[in-house]
């Protein structure tokens, strides 16, 4: 068994000769192309999907390898998850060769290996150069071809970069080198994950609503934050992939989705120095400026390299924990204290801007700025709120999206906020005690 850790990225073909030319001028090892064809292995009721796992068999001339992926971690298109890898005699799959603490306790491997079929295939040729990057040794794989579903089909450019010695950071440097040059943007989706898609009929994932995104009982500050962060990047991917496959109603979502992204960074801005995320801020609202121009050409935003490079900044940032290299000892404690004492907090502060900015006196040349104080604390509500039934969120909540509406179609008048004058009952619980720990 080894861990597999690569990043993935998709290429535009454009970018491909420029992207060899940049890997030749490092120190490398080449190997030509050469032609691969994997075929995935799955159960009638996708038993192995169930148990986060992925199982093929990879043929490369006369040679065979049967390889299980287990249950892991992708952050950003960073893939981290153990593998096993089994030569064999031929392509007869023989899950027996594996060993037997692989699967669940109580598996019928017999019975497994009598149920499994290939679902779909992947067929490309792969060109490999093992660069040196800092005290690392990463193979950069370019794979061109094809994923293969019954009469399905869809193409296949990647660029996969896998540490094979030294350190994780390493990868990122490399992948932040490579990101300037443009044309590329990140991998989220293993083959594996795109072959079931496309066996399945549909590539993508159906978006859901930005309200809540769940965070493990009793986890940490600091926990919590990268459980935040880590929901969003991956919001932010799916939404991406929704956009550029023609969803024009994925765009008003990556908005929102940013604006929570650079939401949580305020939110945390007392525990994280602003220092931390300055750089990946500034990115993001240079994104927001180009999704906001009145004609956006999907492709070319999203493989453009401010995107990459702050999708790619925000996966380091979580991946590394980063922030642990500039905290003091005062911010190191709030970050190891109670993710929910600090929401419950910072949800009555919430609250209280917000009626504080129903209470003002609004003209109509300040809408916009009212819209945005407006959607940002609605977002920082929703984000903070993990610990809590959505039901209660939503119709705590639902009297701020409701004037909101209100606004959009109030004339050019002076106007508040219609709100009713009682305020609403919070949902969170407080207590003088929380909000004496966060100000220690």
């Amino acid at each position: 068994m080894t861990i597999e850790i690569e990043l993935k990225f998709l290429v535009d073909p454009n970018q491909i000769d420029v992207i060899q030319q940049q890997l030749t001028n490092l120190p490398h090892r080449h190997t030509a192309a050469v032609k691969l064809a994997n075929h995935y292995y799955e159960t009638a009721d996708n038993q192995l999907r169930r148990w986060d796992m992925g199982l093929r068999v990879r043929g490369k001339a006369d040679q065979y390898e049967m390889t299980l992926k287990t249950a892991g971690q992708e952050i950003g298109g960073l893939h981290q998850r153990p593998e096993y890898n089994v030569p064999l005699a031929t392509s007869q799959l023989d899950i027996t060769l594996l060993p037997e603490n692989v699967w669940p306790t109580g598996t019928d491997i017999p019975a497994l290996q009598q149920a499994l079929t290939p679902l779909f295939s992947t067929d490309f040729t792969r060109e490999k150069w093992v660069v040196t990057v800092g005290s690392s040794e990463i193979e950069v794989a370019l794979d061109q071809g094809s994923v293969f579903a019954g009469e399905h089909t869809t193409p296949l450019l990647e660029v996969e970069l896998e540490l094979l010695t030294g350190q994780r950071s390493d990868i990122f440097a490399l992948a932040h080198q490579l990101a300037e040059l443009g044309g590329l943007r990140l991998g989220w989706q293993s083959k594996a994950a795109r072959g079931y898609g496309l066996a399945q009929g549909s590539l993508l994932p159906a978006v859901t609503p930005l309200m809540q995104i769940p965070v493990k009982p009793k986890s940490t500050c600091e926990q919590g934050l990268s459980t935040l962060l880590t929901g969003l990047i991956r919001r932010w991917q799916l939404l991406e992939s929704h956009w550029i496959e023609g969803d024009n109603q994925a765009l008003p979502l990556l908005q929102q989705t940013l604006l929570a992204i650079r939401e949580t960074f305020t939110l945390f801005g007392g525990v994280i120095p602003r220092s931390v995320s300055s750089t990946l801020r500034q990115r993001l609202l240079i994104i927001e400026e180009a999704l906001q121009q009145k004609k956006t050409d999907a492709q070319e935003v999203c493989f453009s390299v401010d995107w990459v490079g702050g999708q790619l900044q925000l996966t380091e940032l979580i991946v590394e924990q980063q922030w642990r290299q500039v905290v003091n000892a005062r911010q190191l404690k709030r970050l190891e204290g109670s993710f929910k004492r600090f929401c419950d907090v910072m949800l009555s502060r919430c609250a209280a801007e917000l009626h504080e900015l129903a209470a003002e006196t609004l003209l109509a040349n300040q809408r916009n700025v009212t819209f945005l104080r407006l959607d940002k604390l609605t977002l920082a509500i929703g984000l903070l709120s993990s610990a809590y039934p959505i039901e209660q969120v939503e119709a705590w909540l639902a009297p701020w999206l409701l004037a909101r509406q209100h606004l959009v179609s109030a004339g050019s008048e002076v106007i508040r906020l219609p709100l009713a004058t009682r305020p609403l009952a919070p949902f969170w619980l407080t207590s003088n005690t929380a909000k004496d720990s966060l100000n220690d």
